[in-house]
């Protein structure tokens, strides 16, 4: 099914910017790269083994993941330093494989399916119900406790059309103020003009959308310009970076490895990218 499957959940109009396509451990990739789970995997073609055997693998990096919780006794993330569950189900579990797969991405050590930072900090911030319902009061909560336990760089594979909300607008650029990076998915309502989501439109958040191996931009992928600062006479160019977001191989949920589509695919490899070069600058110098 190649259409673009979202995973629609209540924090106003937000939806996980979330293309599902495959569901495989073996897939074979038709592309000009000939890239597949066996003989390439994504931070290899990335180059992510010269900082590897330089030992740069993410160390002393402390990653935020705002997503649908991550399973406690899941070994294939080698760092989860805390899982917290902020909704009302008192549950860090994750039970749909959306955060599972975000997560492997940026920092599993399955050999099957590698992340780019296996030895990065990882925070689990459970802020979606199994049902997929969230709320604004919950993501304020979760931001916060990221301000306060100093985290680096916050991933959100998520998005929607809600610019209106400004108590969660307002708290993102208090997270930028306090130096983390925020890495977002543009969406994924494209090829249209002018449908960014939020917050990936904001302009201290890096938006991520999508290309495919043959590096030309995946047709879901959301793109600018954003429209909702117009009436005050600009709009501003989205996204500021694209990454691979089809097919990418990825942890599914419980075992094994599985390939999924979509910009909230993208999002964590940009999050996994700037762990582990981050890791690679001394301590002293990095904010």
């Amino acid at each position: 099914d190649n259409r673009d499957s979202y995973l629609n959940i209540t924090r106003r109009h937000t939806k996980f910017s979330f293309n599902d396509q495959f569901d495989t451990c073996n897939s074979q990739f038709s592309s000009s790269r000939k890239l597949n789970s066996h003989n390439m995997q994504l931070p290899h073609l990335l180059n992510a083994d010269f900082l590897w055997d330089k030992m740069f693998t993410g160390t002393g990096i402390k990653v935020a993941i705002f997503d649908t919780g991550f399973s406690a006794s899941d070994q294939r993330i080698r760092k989860v330093i805390e899982a917290i569950d902020w909704t009302d189900e008192q549950n860090s579990e994750d039970t749909l494989g959306h955060g599972t797969f975000v997560t492997g991405v940026i920092s599993s050590q399955d050999e099957d399916c590698l992340g780019f930072a296996p030895d990065a900090d990882i925070y689990i911030f459970r802020v979606f119900t199994n049902l997929k319902v969230s709320y604004t009061s919950w993501f304020l909560d979760a931001f916060n406790y990221a301000i306060h336990t100093r985290i680096n760089i916050l991933n959100l594979s998520i998005g929607g059309p809600d610019f209106m909300d400004l108590p969660f607008v307002e708290k993102v650029w208090e997270m930028s103020a306090n130096n983390i990076v925020v890495v977002s998915a543009i969406g994924n309502d494209g090829p249209t003009y002018g449908t960014l989501n939020n917050p990936a439109d904001q302009l201290d958040v890096i938006g991520v959308g999508g290309v495919d191996f043959s590096d030309r931009i995946s047709s879901f992928s959301s793109r600018g310009m954003t429209t909702w600062e117009i009436p005050q006479g600009y709009g501003r160019v989205k996204p500021d970076i694209v990454a691979y977001g089809q097919s990418v191989l990825g942890l599914r949920l419980r075992s094994g490895c599985r390939t999924m589509s979509g910009t909230s695919v993208a999002s964590p490899v940009v999050t996994g990218v700037i762990a582990l070069l981050a890791s690679a600058i001394p301590e002293d110098k990095r904010n």
